[in-house]
């Protein structure tokens, strides 16, 4: 029996299958079979894997198409390895990929899941971006709430310990089935990611709108809201069922700026205080001690402050006002941000800028004209 089951499922691939073979083929942990399973493709997908002479590649092949939940989970009912690795048809794994996620599976036993970080690439392989994603348990489980913090393509899981205790790939999912499990998987398991660049990310995002339409925001949608529901009650997850708040949160703690601009300052408090309100009722939910709570505290406190303060910068020439109350709202969440001489220089073109010292210097003007008389 192998070791590890490398999962592929394909459909009409031909533009990129050889580079994802290729790359599993050259990996360095020889202890794998490569299961790919041919999705009812009409170009020269099932070809391309047949010209391959290796023992380790399985295929099969679909009499029609089944979309790609469906042939996941058929997949994973065929594995016979004690560890899934995941692998899209136009993704690349880096040659230690494998080696690196089994070492760590197995000198980890209580993470039931792990990922990579990953380098964005565009459709002709060139490199276009890094991502690091968070490593820490405590941290995938509060990001999940917000994004998905898992690669697909990068993920290696224990099949029987997910078989058992929380099931394959919701089939009601037909573009976020990933995102599903992996929120079902971390809210009950132990979770991890490498920080090391081990999968390469085929970055072409007009394909999944053309392929998915209002799918591609409506499933994560749905998936936020039901892990929030968990966690603050379905009474109060229900009014967020629009998403325009959960978006706005999102925008917030993911620092995406150009959206931001778009809310007045009574609308960003709110997310603000939603976001602290989500917090406590994390902490609640998962148990966290009291160290678990101040450390996780304090990361998110900084992430808000860091995100108001790259909005301070953005409103500095453009509205003063908004970017005082901007770096007031940042210092009540993180104070040290005054003993930091970057921001303190910030605090000091704020405050000769702002009103009250305008009505100061006026008043001291009419004083001296009254001495002076």
């Amino acid at each position: 029996m192998p070791k590890v089951t490398v999962l592929t499922a394909v459909y009409n691939g031909e533009s990129y299958l050889r580079e994802a073979i290729d790359s599993i083929l050259a990996q360095t942990f020889p202890d794998f079979e490569f299961l790919i399973i041919n999705d009812g493709s009409t170009d020269s997908t099932q070809e391309i894997i047949q010209f391959y002479d290796d023992p380790r590649i399985r295929l099969i092949n679909n009499e029609y198409n089944l979309g790609l939940t469906r042939s996941l989970n058929k997949g994973l009912e065929l594995a016979k390895g004690e560890f899934i690795a995941r692998q899209d048809a136009d993704d690349i794994s880096e040659p230690e990929r494998l080696a690196k996620q089994v070492a760590f599976l197995e000198t980890h036993p209580e993470v039931a899941l792990v990922g990579t970080w990953y380098k964005d690439i565009d459709p002709q392989g060139n490199l276009i971006g890094e991502c690091n994603l968070p490593c820490d348990c405590t941290q995938i489980r509060w990001d999940i709430l917000f994004y998905c913090p898992f690669v697909h393509s990068a993920v290696m899981f224990r099949k029987h310990t997910i078989a058992e205790q929380i099931g394959f790939y919701d089939e009601a999912f037909s573009y976020a089935q990933d995102y599903d499990l992996w929120w079902r998987i971390s809210r009950r398991l132990q979770v991890a990611n490498i920080n090391e660049y081990l999968m390469k990310l085929r970055i072409n995002p007009s394909s999944m709108t053309a392929t998915y339409g209002n799918i591609v925001d409506d499933e994560p949608l749905k998936i936020k809201i039901t892990n929030i529901g968990h966690l603050l009650g379905w009474d109060e997850a229900k009014t967020w069922n629009d998403g325009v708040l959960l978006r706005a949160m999102t925008w917030l703690w993911l620092g995406e700026l150009d959206k931001l601009n778009s809310l007045n300052l009574q609308q960003l408090n709110k997310v603000i205080e939603q976001i602290l309100h989500l917090h406590h009722a994390f902490c609640k939910y998962y148990k966290l001690n009291h160290e678990e709570i101040k450390k996780h505290y304090n990361q998110v406190y900084a992430c808000l402050s860091n995100q108001l303060l790259s909005l301070t910068y953005y409103y500095l020439e453009k509205d003063k006002m908004t970017a005082w109350w901007l770096f007031i709202r940042a210092c009540r969440l993180n104070f040290s941000i005054l003993l930091t001489k970057k921001y303190l220089s910030l605090f000091i073109k704020l405050l000769i800028g702002s009103r009250l010292v305008r009505d100061i210097r006026h008043l001291t003007r009419e004083k001296l004209k009254l001495e002076q008389n």
